[in-house]
């Protein structure tokens, strides 16, 4: 699934890349929850940025190990991406 994610992506046919990525990361592939948690954060394959979606993503694939999931869920609270700035969150998520 995450291969025809990538090529989907390469070829800029993002809304298929979202529908691949979200298929793997809805089995439980923590870098598919990242890859998809990305798609939604810089609004490729979707109408406009979903921070919160995307927050949700990062957060499943930063429980699930993902270093960079973990610093991109925390830069979304820090910067208050489609919501207020969460300065606890972004302190505590990390972890």
């Amino acid at each position: 699934m995450d291969s025809l994610r990538c090529i989907h992506d390469t070829r800029k046919e993002y809304e298929q890349a979202v529908k691949w990525a979200t298929q793997g990361a809805e089995a439980g592939l923590p870098k598919a929850m990242f890859n998809v948690a990305q798609l939604l954060d810089q609004g490729q394959g979707v109408a406009a940025p979903d921070y919160p979606a995307a927050a949700g993503w990062y957060k499943r694939a930063a429980d699930a190990g993902s270093g960079a999931a973990a610093i991109n869920l925390c830069r979304l609270y820090t910067f208050g991406r489609g919501w207020a700035r969460q300065i606890i969150h972004a302190t505590s998520s990390s972890a």
